[in-house]
């Protein structure tokens, strides 16, 4: 693989400002010797329904957790979607992800009694059906940089992931007999839920369908000018507050994480790691408390670098939030997102909860760890069932 496609990603200008992930002029089209990495959890809403939305968040994460070990991390652009993922990847890691996905799979189905659908599509396909991925980068803090995603091909690789004809099976990846052995190594669920007692925790999906004029980008800028009038977005809104934040020691609460990382291992092991994995947050609570600094960490930092390493801000063909608020803005902003539909400009999903949860890829304590929010009691997983019988909608307004 050549070396400009190598370092892609990674060498693309940085973007300041959250708005800007609506202008097409940012960004660039992925090398045609990439793939794509599409994942989803079948009939995550019923799981959800049944209070395991916690299993589908960790098990929805672990595909990206197992990619990004395999090489730079930083040169891997990925989305979370809650029950899902989106992860580009480059030529030589197609192999080694096609095991890692079927791994993913075997531990969804005997773990968490889950099933993750799994896809490795190729860029050039996408351009073949006009569908090219096109991608910008976001400094979201300043050790937090993410990708953002435009145009339909995010869309497209769902709809071939989900897709049961037989000339799409050649994407798919099913899963193996005999899994291999997965480095999940940073991948953590050890927070309780963040709750906020006076204001509401808001998942909203916003897309603004390709209409007859085919503007869409002007349709996202007023909707995040909306939220910044009526919220205060950007950071005036993120559901992880620092102050709010606590360690989860429970055993129940901690199984999550120890089903995925000790996959394949005896119940000895499995006590061992969650015995590990207390002892770990005991220190942790208290280097914290304390404000503890030591050689490698900064522990009086941890939990503010947390909450702005958070990707509560997201862009990958549709615009992507967790904020909080109160009840009389998020009503406001629905009266105004219904005005917005009944004009055909764009679907909507919202789903209102009182906290938010958060799945972690802790690689080094101090600064260099990625957290995924996501409303409690499946936030995501919830908003998109809104917005997928809204799109029906615009669909059949826009073929009349």
């Amino acid at each position: 693989m050549c070396r400009q496609s190598a370092h892609f990603y990674k060498e693309l200008p940085l973007l300041d400002d959250f708005s800007a992930a609506s202008d097409i002029d940012h960004y660039h089209e992925m090398p045609s010797d990439w793939y794509i990495v599409a994942t989803d959890i079948v009939n995550s809403t019923a799981a959800v329904r049944d209070k395991n939305y916690k299993s589908v968040n960790i098990l929805g994460a672990s595909p990206i957790a197992a990619i990004l070990n395999l090489t730079d991390r930083n040169s891997i652009p990925f989305v979370f979607g809650g029950d899902g993922a989106f992860i580009c990847i480059p030529p030589e890691l197609v192999d080694s992800c096609r095991e890692i996905l079927s791994a993913c799979r075997n531990i969804g189905f005997k773990s968490y009694g889950l099933e993750l659908r799994a896809a490795i599509i190729p860029v050039s396909y996408l351009n073949e059906m006009d569908k090219p991925l096109k991608i910008a980068r976001f400094k979201a803090s300043d050790n937090f940089v993410r990708a953002l995603f435009m145009d339909e091909a995010i869309a497209y690789s769902d709809y071939l992931l989900k897709c049961d004809d037989k000339k799409y099976e050649q994407f798919h990846v099913l899963e193996a007999e005999h899994s291999p052995q997965v480095n999940f190594e940073g991948l953590e669920c050890r927070w309780k839920e963040v709750r906020h007692s006076d204001k509401e925790v808001i998942t909203l999906l916003v897309y603004a369908k390709p209409g007859r004029d085919g503007d869409t980008a002007s349709v996202y800028t007023e909707v995040i000018q909306k939220l910044r009038d009526l919220f205060g977005f950007d950071f005036g809104t993120n559901p992880i507050d620092p102050a709010a934040l606590s360690m989860n020691f429970s055993i129940s609460e901690l199984m999550g994480e120890t089903k995925l990382r000790t996959f394949g291992m005896g119940l000895i092991e499995r006590w061992k790691y969650i015995i590990k994995t207390q002892m770990e947050i005991l220190t942790g609570k208290v280097f914290m408390r304390l404000g503890y600094r030591s050689s490698k960490t900064d522990w009086s930092r941890y939990k503010s670098d947390l909450s702005l390493n958070s990707d509560y801000r997201k862009f990958d063909d549709m615009l992507r939030v967790v904020i909080t608020g109160k009840t009389e803005q998020r009503k406001t902003l629905e009266k105004y997102l219904d005005g917005l539909f009944e004009a055909s400009k764009l679907a909507y999903g919202i789903h209102v909860t009182d906290a938010a949860m958060v799945t972690c890829m802790v690689f080094e304590y101090h600064r260099d760890h990625i957290h995924f929010v996501d409303g409690s009691n499946g936030g995501y997983v919830m908003a998109s069932k809104q917005l997928k019988e809204q799109i029906k909608v615009l669909d059949e307004t826009l073929q009349d």
